[in-house]
This record gives C-alpha cells, sequence and structure tokens, in this order.
C-alpha cells in the first residue's frame, strides 16, 4: 500500500512538471540559443548563426533587458547596466552631449544630422576629459583603465534606428576612448568602431591616435539596405585570456529579435602601425577600459530608441 502512494506522489510531481514547462512557455519564456563564441578565430569573419526567439517578444526576463531586446552575453556580475531614459533623456546624468536631441511622435528621438550621443560608465560622471594621469599605452595596457577600474571595457551596445535621410555612410559604436581630440598626440582617441552602413554591409575601424584610423574590409550582409525600417545593431567588445580583443557585429533586421552575427574580427596585433606615437607597440592592441561609450553618426538624420550598454562577462 505504502509503495502505491510512493508511486501516486512522484506521478503526481511529474503531471505538475510538464504542465507548468506547457504553460511557462505559451506565456512566451524565452529560451535563446547560446551565444558564447566557441571557435573565435583570428581573422576577419561573417556568420549567419541566429538566435532563434519568439516574435516581438516584450517580456522581461534574464535573457532579455527592460526594452524586451535580447541578451547575446550575460551580464557581468553586479556589473553596470545603462539603459536610456525613454520618458526624458535630459535627466539621465549617464548620457550628455544631447543639445539638440528632440522627442518624436512616436516617442523616439531625433538629434540632428551629427551624433556623438555618449554614456559615461558607472563612475565616468567626474572624469576630466583630455586630463587622465597617462596617456602611455604601454602604461594603460598594464593599468587596464583610463578613469577608473570601473570604466566600459567588456561591453555588449545596443540600439534601435532609423534612417531618415542624408548622405552619411552609417552609424558608430565605439569604445575604449577618453578623449577625441589633438591633446596628447591625439592618444586619447584610442578606440574599437563597430560600424553599420545603410548600403547592407558593416565592418571594423580601429584608431590609435586620433584623427588616424586604420579600417577593415565592408563585410556584406543579406538583409540589403538599412533605410526604410527600424533595425537593431549591437556592438560587442571582450579582451580574451590571451591578450587579444574580440570584435563582433549584430542585427536584428526587423525589430522581432532574430539576431545574426554579421562580422567578427580579433585584434591580435598587426592591424595598426601608430601605437609607438603613445608609447606602446606599432600595434598596440587596445585593451584597457574608458569612461565613456559612445553612439556616433555623421551627415545623416536618424531616429533612435531603446539605447543601452552593459558590461559582460567574456565567455572564456
Amino acid at each position: 500500500m505504502r509503495e502505491h502512494i510512493f508511486e501516486f506522489i512522484f506521478i503526481i510531481i511529474i503531471i505538475g512538471f510538464v504542465t507548468f514547462f506547457v504553460i511557462s512557455n505559451s506565456n512566451g519564456i524565452l529560451t535563446i540559443t547560446d551565444s558564447k563564441v566557441e571557435h573565435i578565430a583570428a581573422s576577419l569573419t561573417s556568420a549567419t548563426e541566429d538566435f532563434d526567439t519568439l516574435d516581438n517578444f516584450q517580456l522581461y526576463d534574464s535573457r532579455s533587458d527592460i526594452f524586451g531586446i535580447s541578451k547575446l552575453y550575460d551580464t557581468k556580475p553586479e556589473g553596470f547596466e545603462w539603459y536610456m531614459n525613454m520618458d526624458d533623456p535630459e535627466e539621465d546624468s549617464h548620457l550628455y552631449n544631447y543639445g539638440k536631441i528632440k522627442e518624436n511622435d512616436d516617442n523616439s528621438y531625433n538629434i540632428g544630422d551629427r551624433s556623438r550621443l555618449s554614456v559615461y560608465s558607472k563612475d565616468g560622471i567626474d572624469n576630466d576629459e583630455g586630463d587622465m594621469d597617462t596617456y602611455d599605452f604601454s602604461e594603460l595596457s598594464e593599468k587596464g583603465y583610463w578613469h577608473k577600474p570601473t570604466d566600459w571595457k567588456n561591453v555588449e551596445i545596443t540600439g534601435e534606428y532609423h534612417y531618415r535621410g542624408g548622405d552619411g555612410p552609417g552609424i558608430t559604436h565605439y569604445v575604449r576612448s577618453e578623449d577625441h581630440s589633438s591633446l596628447h598626440d591625439g592618444c586619447g582617441g584610442s578606440s574599437y568602431k563597430n560600424k553599420i552602413y545603410f548600403d547592407g554591409t558593416s565592418n571594423f575601424n580601429k584608431e590609435q591616435a586620433h584623427p588616424k584610423s586604420w579600417e577593415m574590409p565592408h563585410i556584406e550582409h543579406n538583409y540589403g539596405e538599412m533605410k526604410n525600417h527600424w533595425f537593431r545593431f549591437k556592438t560587442i567588445v571582450f579582451n580574451l585570456p590571451n591578450g587579444n580583443v574580440n570584435l563582433e557585429n549584430w542585427l536584428d533586421p526587423h525589430n522581432n529579435n532574430n539576431w545574426t552575427r554579421i562580422g567578427q574580427l580579433v585584434d591580435n596585433g598587426a592591424w595598426g602601425e601608430d601605437g609607438t606615437e603613445c608609447g606602446g607597440k606599432s600595434d598596440e592592441i587596445i585593451t584597457w577600459g574608458s569612461p565613456n561609450v559612445t553612439f556616433r553618426w555623421d551627415d545623416i538624420s536618424v531616429d533612435f530608441r531603446n539605447l543601452s550598454v552593459r558590461e559582460i562577462e567574456p565567455p572564456i
């Protein structure tokens, strides 16, 4: 008799678990394909790895942000996450250079045809731009940051965009820069620049001393021109254990959380020749963090919304 009771209880537990699983999935709880890169080639690559997600997924869970946008990499434990204040961006102390920002009827925003919309790191608000302790690359590579240990370093940057006109080529997310000027021989302008163009391509740039930039070839994706509809673009940057830096471009062409990696590059040196101007190696790899991350475009009108920057945990 006791054995039958235990069998009955066990069956009830199994039925309950299956019922919960079915209901949970019917309510749209997201299970996203693991985005960790298993094989990172030390060369420029294009990828077609898709993340199978639910169309127009809007629920918040551990794999989506407050805007319902999929997170491709895990947030760093206790890492800083910045999300655009969609009600009033000017109230956000971490967002700056928004002098011309205006709200559109659909609750998106526009900043004119020239954006340097930047986001301070957790403790970056009080940084003295152009007046860091050192501009020597050899010292920065050992120190690991421009301003403070909480600088943006390993990051996932996301934006939603709609082209509205102009001749500018596209949108740039750039990281690891302190000051884009000619001060200190331009060394504060060190940066990686992940770019998406409206002609159906993307690429990567590396700037060691401003304004010199080393550009990789454009990579064509399969979604055509990015002009007549909203789309999402993500930039991924993180350091590898061997001292190299991994860069990735991701595209959600129809804002439905179906993400495709449209380009990847590992900076393992042999890229750039200006590092010696700043006390480093000629092809210095930019491994240090910075107190800001920047969303940039020139000579185009772009509506934008739901911008975010997160500190991520490198998957290695």
